[in-house]
């Protein structure tokens, strides 16, 4: 019985760690009521979740796992963070699994609720049938506690290295301006400097063309962070060719600036 109880309490620990989705500043209160909430779970209600979530069988496309507000919360103006973990397994393996997560809380059950009308504890003989009877159940609570801490180890290993790559420069690189790192390179459309790009024609466009040497000043002073080889980008001429979200148009100027560069954003159409 006290090793079930280890397993029960290290299977609440799981389950209320599994998975987080809140806004950014409802993360801390979110997760209290996830642990909360396992806390008070019996076995069956417990195996019922890692079998319903943490446990899936390999599949051969990925689910879509997008997430919603909950809760109530549904401020837009939040960011929202989701984190979820799983382990897929071979459907024959998960099925057998399935069983045996089933018949340990029947063992548990029968320890908890019927043991004393299964045997007879008052005789030798019948001490000696139960004792040998609890030899083989904690064999088995056993086996399933070592591949439970396993799974936890393992969850444990995963949060803990995507903790260090959140507070990466890679990772805020990806955050704040849409980089990848290591895997194609800008997601343009979705980038910050793009965006205030796009957000210059909107100010300064004229006749729909926007001047980049007038844009540039203006992006620097509101965002100097946002600069062409944070894109992997030697000028700004080269991040607007790299994007191809815009059209170029150089003029002659008569003044000391020689040749101007104007742009503006591709319709939608041409976009590809």
């Amino acid at each position: 019985m006290f090793r079930l109880q280890q397993y029960e309490i290290l299977a609440k620990a799981l389950v209320g760690h599994r998975e987080l989705s809140a806004p950014s500043g409802k993360m801390h209160e979110v997760q209290a009521k996830n642990v909360a909430l396992a806390a008070s779970k019996t076995l069956g209600q417990l195996v019922g979740e890692l079998t319903g979530t943490f446990l899936k069988p390999l599949q051969s496309e990925p689910e879509n796992n997008s997430a919603e507000s909950e809760d109530g919360f549904g401020d837009d103006q939040q960011a929202w963070f989701r984190f979820s973990n799983a382990i897929e397994l071979p459907p024959e393996r998960h099925q057998q699994l399935m069983q045996d997560l089933a018949d340990l809380v029947k063992m548990r059950n029968e320890l908890v609720h019927h043991f004393i009308e299964r045997f007879d504890v008052f005789t030798i003989d019948g001490c000696l049938v139960a004792d040998n009877y609890l030899q083989g159940c904690y064999e088995t609570i056993d086996g399933h506690y070592l591949t439970l801490r396993a799974w936890v180890e393992g969850v444990n290993g995963a949060r803990k290295a995507a903790a260090e790559f959140m507070q990466s420069p890679e990772f805020l690189d990806f955050f704040m301006n849409v980089v990848v790192p290591d895997v194609k390179g800008v997601d343009w459309p979705s980038s910050r400097i793009v965006q205030l790009l796009k957000g210059e024609e909107e100010a300064s466009a004229v006749e729909s063309w926007t001047l980049l040497n007038a844009a540039i000043p203006s992006i620097r002073a509101k965002e100097p962070e946002q600069t062409p080889k944070q894109y992997g980008c030697s000028s700004w001429r080269e991040v607007i060719h790299k994007s191809q979200l815009f059209e170029i148009r150089k003029t002659k100027s008569a003044g000391e600036n020689g040749t101007l560069v104007w742009y503006r954003s591709k319709p939608m159409q041409l976009l590809g």
